[in-house]
């Protein structure tokens, strides 16, 4: 029998007294394994758990979880609020057994991105972050109310007005870029993404030679209709990263 079992579990910790929920895919193995946080978006429909899944069979841990104000989590929703909830995120794996200390990256869809950089580039237990639909450039977005309302009601505590006034204040990641050199970050663009396109961003990442780009024409926003190669290629990337950790 193997010290380490795969399994699925429901887990809660705390964020700033926020009661945060999600679930830890724990992989078998006789040792601590490699161990990937899913950062979902604004509001988090997609949560991207098909990597958490797969990472899995290829024995990685994966630990998905909700933001303060949202699907479950305890607290107010605020785009400030995500940068620490990831911290939060990451004091709770690294208590765990079953983690390898020294291998714990980030997986981060669209806004999710943020808090990934925010976050990572000041705290080195981080060895690799993947961006899938990130936003880089939070200005290059113009936040339609009518979208911000719509997502208001999936939200706690937070309506579109507030939602578009926190946006509008975020800063672009070029720095936090800068900062988590000389660690691996890739970036997944879609060709059809509306909202966070690679043009965005596309001529202020070029001279980061340790970032990997990668652009699918064909798909949206969300990867909508090729899954598969979505969770080959962040799969592909972190195996082949892994290595340098």
């Amino acid at each position: 029998m193997k010290r380490f079992e795969a399994d699925l579990k429901g887990v809660t910790f705390f964020s700033n007294n926020y009661r945060l929920i999600g679930g830890f895919y724990t992989a078998a193995g006789d040792t601590p394994r490699p161990t990937a946080i899913l950062l979902h978006g604004l509001p988090g429909i997609e949560k991207h758990l098909d990597i958490a899944y797969s990472i899995r069979d290829l024995g990685w841990n994966c630990l998905y979880f909700h933001f303060r104000g949202c699907w479950g989590s305890q607290g107010d929703y605020s785009l400030n609020g995500l940068a620490d909830d990831t911290k939060a995120a990451i004091d709770w794996i690294e208590m765990q057994e079953c983690v390898d200390k020294d291998k714990i990256v980030l997986i981060a869809g669209s806004t999710g991105s943020h808090p990934a950089l925010v976050q990572g580039m000041n705290d080195t237990r981080i060895k690799a972050i993947a961006g899938i639909s990130p936003v880089i450039e939070p200005g290059a977005f113009k936040f339609p109310l009518e979208m911000a309302d719509n997502f208001a009601k999936m939200l706690s505590g937070i309506t579109g007005e507030q939602i578009v006034q926190q946006w509008n204040k975020l800063h672009s990641l070029k720095n936090s870029i800068q900062k988590f050199s000389p660690r691996p970050i890739l970036l997944i663009a879609a060709g059809n993404d509306d909202i966070f396109p690679l043009s965005d961003y596309s001529e202020m990442i070029k001279e980061f030679s340790y970032l990997d780009i990668i652009e699918r024409k064909d798909t949206d926003h969300g990867f909508s209709n090729c899954r598969t190669w979505l969770v080959q290629t962040v799969t592909s990337w972190l195996l082949a990263k892994e290595i340098h950790f």
